[in-house]
């Protein structure tokens, strides 16, 4: 019972710790999400127009993230076009593409070529996996939690040597009684998945379903706010 207690705790630090390396590995995805966000919003202007935009593709405007302060992508050339609104148009529909492709592989993963395998394809780190680990460790430590008890252990280790035990008992130095202050102290607790702060995302069309929606909506706002609109084209430049 006692090598089934031990064992069971060192899994379950080891589980712990590895989904802290999980988080690590994930973080990289997260940062790319908030600068592909902030890239099309700093092409839409303003929180106006990025809820016009959203609302013309049928969604809402908390479906393109907050920029949180990420720099957008800096473009060393945009896209070629005869007249400075189709180059507008073309980085509204690269940044778009690039939100959406991000966001996906958020979602879901990308797959990539393994290699220490050749041919293999692995998938990487994802929000989804990451929930589903979260919630199997939680699970597991609730069962552990909840069947056996540190100080069921400790008395039963104890008991190996019924006189001191009983003189410990006497002396009142002991204190194994369940649901102890040992036992919460000694509880695993549960991964706050939430405190880590992950964006819920919603997945966004992809381009091709939605290029004349967009088209569209760049003519007019480019129309009716071309200065800014260029003054964006010039941050995105680096310049």
């Amino acid at each position: 019972m006692a090598d089934s207690f031990f064992g069971t705790r060192k899994e379950m630090d080891n589980a712990l710790e590895a989904f802290s390396g999980m988080v690590k590995e994930f973080l990289p995805t997260v940062e790319l999400l908030f600068q592909a966000a902030s890239t099309l919003r700093l092409l839409l202007i303003d929180d106006h127009a990025v809820s016009d935009f959203c609302e013309s593709l049928g969604l809402k405007p908390s479906d393109i993230l907050p920029a949180e302060g990420a720099p957008p992508h800096i473009y060393t050339s945009v896209p070629f076009s005869l007249t400075a609104r189709g180059r507008y148009i073309r980085c509204v529909f690269k940044a778009y593409g690039a939100l959406q492709a991000i966001v996906n592989e958020y979602v879901h993963g990308r797959h990539y070529n393994d290699p220490e395998s050749p041919g293999r394809k692995r998938l990487t780190m994802h929000y989804t996996r990451l929930e589903e680990i979260a919630r199997l460790i939680n699970h597991k430590i609730r069962k552990v939690n909840e069947t056996v008890s540190t100080t069921a252990i400790l008395r039963q280790v104890k008991g190996m040597n019924p006189d001191q035990f009983e003189r410990e008992q006497i002396m009142g130095d002991l204190s194994l009684v369940d649901g102890s202050t040992l036992d919460k102290d000694m509880c695993f607790m549960p991964i706050d998945f939430e405190g880590y702060g992950l964006p819920q995302v919603r997945e966004l069309p992809p381009v091709k379903e939605v290029e004349d929606v967009i088209r569209r909506f760049c003519k007019k706002l480019y129309a009716n706010r071309k200065a800014e609109a260029n003054r964006a084209m010039t941050v995105l430049r680096g310049q």
